[in-house]
């Protein structure tokens, strides 16, 4: 179906011109320096707009072109973009009444319900550093197909001098779409790794659909983790097929 065409049948939900949906906002040359500034400055990391105005009586805006940005600075080559000011990234905005006093209005708000889009991360991973090897093979995939995951290897300077303990609850309970548990003897054993499954599991309490993913290297029972919980046996399967069945998840987790 014609996307636009969608748009206008839709009620008065419109995606985020800015980031595309994504909640995410690279316009900023300097976005890649300072990654937790990647929020959509528009939205707020939702991805979508809810208008207070009839979608049928919405028109292009006229300052972007409908393109919901414009040029940081025209005076500096390579400034990047910012949210339109005139219509505050959405791209459009009321059809004026010509003749009277009522000029076109930007009613917006940003959606209450948590977005997928709103999180730092696709994917976190808990394992032991006995593992390292397998995990980072299978971390290597993901991020080669261009998902977000927090594996600890990858974080090196932004966890440096930070509260681990703080920040990795935080991490596990709050900032990713789904957690990878690598379960094994090893994981069962580790002081870290319970504090990481434990906050993983205070999420999974408040989520009504799946967040933990177990991966089983062995037979090791797991607290919290029932033994009828689907699982994915790493002894049978590999690990391409592992991070193939984890970019299909993401996406299905993403569409609900």
């Amino acid at each position: 179906m014609d996307k636009k065409k969608n748009n206008l049948e839709s009620p008065r939900i419109i995606t985020c011109k800015v980031c595309g949906g994504t909640g995410r906002f690279s316009g900023s040359p300097f976005s890649s320096l300072f990654p937790a500034q990647e929020v959509c400055p528009a939205c707020g990391g939702a991805g979508e707009f809810e208008i207070a105005f009839p979608i049928e009586k919405a028109v292009p805006c006229k300052f972007c072109s409908g393109k919901g940005v414009v040029p940081a600075s025209p005076l500096f080559e390579g400034a990047g973009v910012v949210p339109c000011p005139a219509c505050k990234g959405i791209g459009l905005v009321e059809r004026p009444i010509v003749g009277t006093e009522r000029l076109g209005t930007n009613k917006v708000s940003v959606p209450q319900s948590p977005r997928l889009s709103r999180y730092d991360y696709d994917v976190a991973v808990s394992y032991a550093s006995e593992d390292t090897e397998i995990v980072e093979k299978y971390c290597a995939i993901l991020k080669s197909r261009g998902l977000r995951v927090f594996y600890d290897k990858y974080e090196q300077v932004n966890l440096w001098g930070k509260d681990l303990y703080d920040r990795l609850d935080e991490i596990y309970r709050k900032k990713a779409l789904c957690c990878i548990i690598f379960i094994s003897e090893h994981y069962a054993a580790k002081v870290w790794t319970n504090h990481e499954r434990k906050s993983a599991q205070a999420r999974a309490l408040q989520e009504n659909r799946e967040y933990i993913l177990p991966v089983r290297l062995d037979d090791t029972e797991i607290p919290g983790i029932s033994p009828t919980v689907c699982y994915v046996n790493l002894r049978e399967t590999s690990i391409e097929k592992l991070a193939q069945m984890t970019i299909e998840k993401v996406n299905s987790l993403k569409q609900n």
